[in-house]
């Protein structure tokens, strides 16, 4: 196989990555992760997708002007296997939403909690079980480890 016929595939894998990657981003660099922010709207767009599950809400701003706010959350696997589905929330629903705010002030967040207007509270962890029992399973392989012992000076 010629050098030529290896990099078609590769350059073709390195494309693929980079345009999925570009696609998914961090939380830090978008959202404010010391700031909670809430908006209370109406529903008019939930999308139970991955990598992030969205939303949008009309509300107001301030002012009282109208607005709408784009909201994103954590992936739809996550929300399943909590037990989400396409019915959780309903167009048109009003709901209050707590999250982080982008730093740039956009009218967008990151959802933490959903509160329904009959009361019922959505809670949007990005740490899951799953999560949580893989840092506890790190946590005991470190606490289990054998320190080296010192090194013994030579006589």
């Amino acid at each position: 196989m010629s050098k030529r016929s290896i990099r078609l595939p590769i350059a073709t894998v390195i494309s693929l990555v980079a345009g999925s990657a570009t696609a998914h981003h961090a939380f830090s660099p978008v959202y404010d992760g010391s700031r909670t922010i809430s908006k209370e709207g109406t529903l008019t767009e939930f999308k139970l997708v991955n990598p992030h599950v969205m939303m949008t809400i009309e509300t107001t701003d301030d002012s009282g002007k109208p607005a709408v706010w784009t909201v994103e959350t954590v992936g739809r696997l996550n929300l399943v296997a909590a037990g989400w589905n396409e019915d959780s929330l309903k167009l048109g629903e009003r709901v209050t939403i707590f999250g982080n705010p982008t730093h740039t002030g956009s009218a967008r967040m990151f959802a933490r909690r959903v509160v329904k207007a009959d009361g019922t509270v959505l809670v949007l962890s990005s740490r899951s079980e799953g999560f949580e029992a893989i840092d506890a399973a790190r946590r005991v392989r470190e606490s289990s480890r054998v320190e080296p012992a010192e090194p013994v000076a030579p006589k």
